[in-house]
């Protein structure tokens, strides 16, 4: 009845999850070269998302229901395995914002917050705003006013080296070092998206100690799935670990 067959089915959906793929490739590579405004990607990789469901749906249905002699089967478990690759992840990737404050500029130190100085003029003008609004502010505090800076004996500039030390063994891309100032300015980029978050790190004397304090943001996204609290929490643990030898 209609002419449906289990291949037809299973060719349409290899042919599908081809599709999904390509779409998948050519957003990713938008996003590494910073092309655009990330929206436009990110909403390709949605519409891949729900091609690669209907590839998978279409593949798993001829697979359960239709004669496997009938069907191509090297075609139809591609069809399987790249549909539900770019699926799963992207569906995993919105379950994981549930719950998650949309913030994505975070640091140590509300009342004085570390300022960026060079990383802004590497920006582009569709990037996120480095501005900080008393909105923002206390938004940040009441989601992540637990961040604490990292307080250790001895004067700024004997821990100095070993934050750029440290800096470099992540792999960020150091932006500017100014000992004196005592300011790291770096950029992350993650591997898949190449998305960019910029860092600076603030060296400052107080009450005879050492005050380190940190700031990490994004430069596209709404929300960072907190991983510029996390970025802060693991490079200050670490560099107490190297202060302390």
């Amino acid at each position: 009845m209609f002419g449906i067959t289990a291949f037809g089915v299973a060719t349409t959906g290899y042919f599908m999850s081809l599709g999904s793929v390509g779409l998948f490739v050519l957003s990713a590579i938008a996003l590494r070269l910073a092309l655009t405004d990330y929206k436009l990607p990110v909403l390709i990789i949605l519409i891949a998302a729900l091609l690669a469901l209907v590839a998978l749906l279409l593949s798993l249905g001829a697979l359960l229901f239709g004669q496997i002699s009938q069907l191509n089967m090297p075609r139809t478990l591609i069809a399987v395995v790249l549909s539900a690759a770019i699926f799963v992840p992207v569906f995993l990737a919105g379950r994981a914002l549930e719950g998650i404050p949309m913030i994505n500029d975070i640091m140590t130190d509300t009342n004085n917050p570390p300022q960026f100085e060079v990383v802004p003029t590497q920006r582009k003008a569709f990037d996120n705003s480095l501005e900080l609004s008393e909105k923002r502010l206390a938004f940040h505090q009441k989601h992540y006013g637990d961040m604490k800076p990292l307080i250790v004996d001895g004067a700024p500039d004997a821990h100095f080296d070993k934050a750029v030390a440290l800096v470099q063994a992540r792999g960020w891309k150091i932006v500017a070092q100014d000992k004196t100032k005592g300011v790291v300015e770096a950029t992350d980029r993650t591997v898949l998206f190449g998305f960019k978050d910029d860092v600076v790190i603030r060296l400052s004397a107080e009450a005879g100690k050492t005050r380190i304090d940190m700031r990490s943001a994004s430069r596209q996204g709404r929300s960072d799935f907190r991983v510029n609290a996390k970025r802060i929490e693991a490079f200050l643990a670490d560099l107490r670990s190297a202060i302390d030898g």
